[in-house]
């Protein structure tokens, strides 16, 4: 039957079956449910030069002229090839024979996504079979779509025994398109259950409960597994039991089996056939959430308002050990709550939401989304191609120079009054749509060429990525219009992202000219906003990047807002004629961000002058007083409780007046009584298992050794000994270390502008002047 729909795309694969390449891609259509697609009428493909000799090997590969070009000019021809291996063998033997090849490491199904313009909607036409729960095509139409998807989303959780040996239960909170379901499965006797008990099943043995499970997944079909640690931890631990029990891990679709691997720059990744795994902590880092502590508990109480069932003060491993002896009905409601929490967090932070915009914005499937340079190809290569050009492999990539950051006035140190933060509105991409500046601009600078201010020459009618960077200035305008808070946050994360790939090794379209115009432009703007502020008399305290602190004249201090906009309307007015000078529209827009009544800017540690990126100050808005921290201890997660309230507190009361004398020297008697030991825990991450650092063993992994390698994130405190878990109760801390390495540094770089020390607060000789 032929028919069209629209599909969400969830997974992409490719693989060679029977000498042939083949596609396949699962998706969602809201008409239709779980859809899959295979396209097996497509050769992979590569360029060589046109002048190049293949190898004796590769006399049959069949070869044609193809109206593109090498960067260099060159024209090419196509290979293809009927399997994937088949191209990557032909690629190692040009290789070795010294032939260059372009485009040789481009996966075949992200390629066959990108030329046909599809950002995460397909609309499919062709015929479609059905086949139990799927629904299916083979070779269809594609043609780009919009669709909003709507899933179905499991929520996983296991426990285990204390050595990792025994798996007790598996809980499962299923919510979306099918509705909400609760499952926990049981190593145990069947039992008579409270009422009000979530769904409960008992297996005599761990090999009737695996198999339960996948029966159970392939049930309630979920388009999406979400968990804490759910790769790293849960999938892991079952791909061992799964193993030891000589089950297969068939999670995917059609029972097909999980792949976990691990990343170069550590954690794992789970490929599941058809569904999409998505972890709580990476998944929000990535989405630029932040919180102090990722562990479930803390982000739950922080996002949810409540947290797991067993509390951060007991021993949790000893607690679900006795509950499976002793209680299973209440460890089934603590697995089944860390499900539940973990759909919560999901839900409340709107972090499927973004993710959905971030795919529809880039083109990367849902579990890529975070590889911008993937995003990079999948906009600008297919509209290159276009433009008759080819590119080349990443790893031909010749990395000669690293650009210069962003320009940073040299702080001065000091406490001030009445500060206005100006900032430019997404400097780098209005720099980008400014100059024209993209790597096929770059390319045709000849024709009608624009300079940037350090001497880059760039096409200005010949460019791709301005044009794709006004389309999203203008969506995201409409989304911030229209209130659609994630589709503008994934604007913003992709168009952040340009000037990093540009400027990274890992971008097939890097060249050193890209970032340093980007760079260089922004310095020169940042430095011509100083001097254009200070010949109208004001003081720049300090710039970073894409903002200029301004201390107000005295006159401005009554309507510190309305004197901010001002002078930012002045700056923008300044810049649009600098640069109709040069013959360029400016897209720069410079704009008022927040008002200080106090601003600190403290003093260096390690050298003399002031700290860059280090700042803090009283904001003001809408009449209401906040003391905001940047780049210091008190936003820092690698920083203890200590530091950061004595931080906060500290400046409170400078920036207020009020006593600090008596206040520290309470604070540190407190401390060497043993009344803040609470407050002294660090907490840090691991990015891999603990056995896998070698060489520098920092003191978060000496703890994390005392316990076991499956630890992901480490709490400790310092002993006299060094290091230790507090999950090892430690009898003894060593105050003196909190003192000299928490509270001292913190204080000396803002007391240092009083001309006092934390030395001198705590001297006896002293006590007398403050009583």
């Amino acid at each position: 039957m032929q028919k069209t729909i629209d599909l969400f795309l969830l997974t992409g694969e490719w693989r060679d079956v029977n000498g042939k390449l083949l596609l396949r891609f699962y998706g969602i259509s809201p008409g239709e449910g779980t859809v899959e697609v295979i396209v097996d009428n497509q050769q992979p493909v590569f360029f060589i030069s046109r002048t190049a000799r293949l190898p004796d090997p590769l006399a049959h590969v069949r070869r044609k002229e193809v109206e593109l070009r090498t960067f260099a000019g060159d024209p090419v021809d196509a290979l293809y090839f009927p399997t994937q291996q088949a191209l990557r063998r032909a690629e190692r033997i040009l290789r070795d024979a010294g032939i260059p090849t372009y485009e040789a490491d481009i996966q075949p199904d992200r390629r066959y996504l990108m030329e046909r313009f599809i950002h995460a909607g397909a609309r499919i036409t062709g015929k479609m079979m059905v086949n139990g729960q799927l629904i299916g095509f083979r070779n269809p139409k594609f043609e780009p779509c919009q669709v909003e998807p709507e899933f179905v989303v499991a929520s996983l959780d296991i426990e285990t025994d204390m050595n990792g040996r025994h798996l007790y239960s598996v809980a499962f909170h299923v919510t979306g398109r099918k509705g909400e379901r609760r499952r926990v499965f049981m190593v145990g006797e069947p039992q008579a259950l409270p009422k009000g008990m979530p769904e409960v099943v008992f297996y005599p043995a761990e090999p009737d409960m695996l198999k339960a499970v996948i029966d159970w997944i392939e049930e309630i079909d979920p388009d999406i597994l979400i968990g804490w640690h759910v790769v790293g931890f849960d999938l892991r631990f079952l791909e061992k039991k799964y193993r030891e029990y000589h089950i297969p891990f068939a999670f995917g679709r059609r029972r097909e089996m999980v792949a976990i691997r691990q990343r170069s720059s550590g954690g794992y990744v789970a490929d599941v056939p058809g569904r999409v795994v998505l972890d709580g902590p990476p998944a929000l880092r990535g989405a630029f959430f932040t919180f102090e502590d990722y562990t479930l508990e803390a982000v739950a109480q922080q996002v949810v308002g409540s947290g797991k069932l067993i509390s951060p003060g007991e021993d949790k491993v000893e607690e679900i050990e006795r509950l499976f002896r002793e209680d299973k009905a209440a460890l089934a409601r603590y697995n089944l709550q860390d499900c539940i929490l973990v759909t919560e967090i999901f839900r409340r932070t709107g972090l499927l939401e973004l993710l959905v915009r971030r795919s529809q914005i880039s083109g990367l499937l849902l579990n890529e989304v975070g590889l911008s340079s993937a995003a990079f190809d999948h906009y600008v290569l297919p509209r290159l191609h276009r433009k008759g050009f080819v590119a080349p492999n990443v790893a031909d990539i010749n990395v000669r120079d690293h650009a210069a950051g962003g320009y940073v006035m040299e702080p001065h140190p000091g406490i001030y009054e009445h500060v206005v933060v100006l900032d430019f509105k997404s400097l780098y991409p209005s720099i980008i749509r400014s100059f024209k500046i993209d790597p096929y601009s770059r390319l045709m600078a000849t024709h009608h060429p624009i300079t940037t201010p350090n001497g880059y020459r760039f096409s200005a009618v010949e460019h791709i990525l301005p044009e794709f960077i006004a389309q999203l200035m203008e969506q995201r305008a409409r989304a911030k219009q229209e209130g659609d808070v994630h589709l503008s946050q994934a604007i913003k994360i992709l168009m952040n992202s340009f000037y990093g790939v540009m400027g990274s090794p890992g971008c097939r379209f890097y060249h050193p000219d890209l970032p340093n115009a980007i760079t260089g432009t922004g310095q020169w703007l940042l430095k011509g906003c100083k001097s254009f502020l200070e010949k109208q008399g004001y003081r720049v305290l300090y710039g970073d990047t894409d903002s200029v602190f301004v201390m107000l004249k005295a006159a401005e201090t009554a309507q510190p807002v309305s004197a901010g906009k001002a002078i930012a309307e002045r700056l923008n007015r300044h810049w649009e004629m600098e640069l109709k000078k040069m013959g360029v529209t400016s897209y720069l827009e410079m704009e008022f961000e927040k008002y200080y009544r106090k601003f600190v800017l403290p003093i260096a540690r390690a050298k003399a002058g002031g700290a860059r990126k280090r700042y803090a100050g009283l904001k003001v808005r809408d009449g209401r007083e906040a003391l905001e921290f940047v780049g210091m201890e008190y936003v820092r997660t690698d920083w203890t409780l200590l530091a950061k309230e004595f931080q906060y507190e500290l400046y409170w009361r400078l920036l207020h007046g009020d006593d600090i004398r008596r206040w520290v020297r309470d604070l540190v008697k407190s401390l060497k009584a043993g009344a803040l030991d609470e407050k002294l825990v660090y907490r840090k991450r691991l990015r891999k298992d603990v056995s896998e650092y070698t060489k520098h063993v920092a003191p978060h992994v000496r703890a994390a050794r005392m316990l076991n390698s499956t630890v992901r994130e480490v709490r400790y405190v310092i002993t006299p000994e060094g290091p230790v878990p507090v999950e090892l109760h430690p009898p003894k801390i060593d105050y003196q270390h909190y003192i000299d390495k928490q509270l001292r540094p913190i204080a000396d770089s803002v007391l240092g502008l009083l001309g006092l020390s934390f030395q001198e607060l705590l001297t006896p000789s002293q006590l007398s002047l403050f009583d």
